[in-house]
């Protein structure tokens, strides 16, 4: 019988420790958040360290739910390294000056009514057409 295993019970500790921890970090992660935005709102672009903090959070926080979730044995922080943030392209609310402009303003000499498809049969195919299901002989027979 499992209910003897005291490695499930050891688990079951840590589960109950780690899940603490992530009602902790959702509130540090809110306090992260507001703070970008307030730097983004005062100085027009976030703040580099609180964008790495945060990042390395969401990692931890994905490595602990792994965890509890025993899709992963590994212990998460502070039992292993805390995650390693990789640099990302900051936020700034300036405009980007790479945009493209696109022209949407169609220049009407360009298009006539021979450079647009049609799918409906000219006239003399309609003629034609009619003239055979009528039963009717076409012009030139």
């Amino acid at each position: 019988m499992h209910v003897k295993n005291t490695n499930t019970w050891v688990r079951l500790a840590y589960m109950v420790l780690f899940g603490f921890l992530l009602n902790a970090g959702g509130l540090v992660m809110s306090a992260i958040v507001f703070a970008q935005f307030l730097f983004v709102l005062i100085t027009g672009k976030d703040n580099d360290n609180l964008r790495n903090l945060g990042q390395g959070l969401g990692k931890w926080v994905y490595q602990a739910i792994m965890f509890l979730t025993f899709n992963d044995e590994t212990k998460p922080f502070p039992f292993d390294e805390w995650p390693i943030a990789e640099p990302s392209q900051g936020y700034s609310s300036a405009p980007r000056d790479t945009e493209e402009v696109v022209d949407t303003q169609e220049d009407s000499e360009e298009l006539s009514d021979s450079s647009i498809p049609s799918f409906v049969v000219s006239d003399e195919g309609d003629n034609e057409a009619q003239g055979e299901e009528d039963g009717k002989p076409k012009k030139g027979d």
